[in-house]
């Protein structure tokens, strides 16, 4: 069996029965029938679905890149795992949330300078486009496949979304003083979400609840800040300095268990001895807050125009990180060797893929789909009987 067999994924495509989608989406095929199409936004700015582009903000072109067949090689074995298919299949879906959330903004952002420039009340368009963009916004955990944050940054490459909060009551200052006092944290137990990191996290202990103990001695605040990431990172949380504040990092999964169950008890210094209390956690505002805007009359309008011109550059940034880790996730790695695949290697393959796509959710099954529409039934039963 050659390599071939199985083509690459087209993510954002749309299988249909035996139709050849290359011409929907601008692609072309690659010898051997293998094919990746990278959608970075339509070149005209529009489509069907997202309405007109923000003219503020330059899209990267159309990126085709035509996929190499699967290798044996080790260098190439990540490529065809089930796992990067589905990591691409997330970041073609972050793209194209953005796209949307960035073409629902340029709408807003019209008409509340028409209104305000007419100095009028809002029409039913202004309203229905400001409902538009709540409801974009209250999905972005789910449409954007956790590849955006709240604060419109883009993911890490090899994880998910995060939160980002600080703890009342700890800063910089805090943690220099009060001399050495050890303090007790207690994490709340939850199942792993398979969004989240695979090196641990809340809850990666089985779902029961997570003790640690951090000393703190008062003596150096990179010392402080060292001992405090090695304490909690195990637990799936980074710790960083911004200006005189401490904050903290958590996938956004875990958040709502994390903001609602940690608990912490100290030696009476910084914190509080005795029974452990519930700790106090301040989230960073979200880039966008358009379930709050009122724009009936000037000044509300002004304010969301405000956090719109201040969020669209964001997006642009974010849409534009996202697309390097596609490029990247979909780029073969510099010269690995195209071999052909053992009727071992293939069916272990194949294995694989069922085992990843078994009891997953709708939204991950359907990332995939697009990957079947060069296995027509003829190449089956060629494959079947050879």
């Amino acid at each position: 069996m050659r390599s071939d067999a199985i083509p690459a994924p087209l993510f954002g495509g749309t299988a249909s029965g035996g139709t050849d989608a290359a011409s929907a989406t601008g692609a072309t095929s690659a010898p051997g029938g293998a094919h990746v199409a990278i959608l970075a936004g339509a070149a005209n700015g529009t489509d069907g679905r997202r309405g007109a582009a923000d003219p503020a903000s330059a899209r990267p072109p159309v990126v085709e890149l035509a996929a190499a067949p699967l290798r044996s090689a080790d260098a190439a074995s990540a490529a065809r795992e089930p796992g990067a298919q589905l990591q691409l299949g997330k970041l073609q879906q972050g793209l194209d949330y953005l796209d949307r959330l960035a073409a629902a903004m340029q709408q807003l952002k019209g008409g509340l300078s028409d209104t305000l420039a007419r100095q009028t009340a809002p029409s039913a368009a202004v309203h229905g486009q400001l409902d538009q963009l709540r409801q974009l916004w209250a999905q972005r955990g789910r449409d954007a496949g956790g590849r955006v944050d709240a604060e419109l940054q883009a993911a890490p490459q090899d994880g998910a979304a995060r939160q980002r909060f600080k703890l009342r009551g700890l800063d910089l200052a805090v943690l220099q003083q009060g001399g050495k006092e050890t303090l007790r944290l207690q994490l709340p137990g939850q199942p792993q979400d398979s969004g989240g990191s695979s090196h641990g996290g809340i809850g990666s202990n089985g779902g029961k609840p997570t003790l640690i103990a951090v000393t703190l001695d008062g003596e150096g605040t990179q010392q402080q800040l060292l001992a405090l990431t090695k304490a909690l990172s195990p637990a799936g949380l980074s710790v960083q300095a911004q200006g005189t504040e401490i904050v903290f990092s958590v996938a956004e999964s875990q958040w709502p268990a994390l903001r609602d169950g940690l608990t912490l008890r100290g030696e009476g210094k910084r914190f509080p001895s005795g029974q452990p209390v519930r700790a106090l956690l301040e989230p960073s505002p979200d880039a966008l807050q358009p379930q709050r805007w009122d724009v009936k009359e000037a000044t509300g309008q002004r304010q969301a125009l405000g956090q719109l011109l201040q969020a669209q550059p964001k997006v642009a940034q974010a849409r534009a990180r996202l697309h390097e880790q596609l490029v990247a996730s979909a780029t073969p790695p510099a010269g690995a060797v195209e071999e052909t695949l053992s009727p071992e290697q293939a069916g272990r393959l194949a294995g694989s893929l069922a085992g990843a796509l078994s009891g997953a959710e709708y939204s991950d099954v359907g990332v995939l789909l697009p990957a079947l529409r060069g296995m027509h039934r003829q190449r089956v039963r060629q494959l079947l009987g050879s």
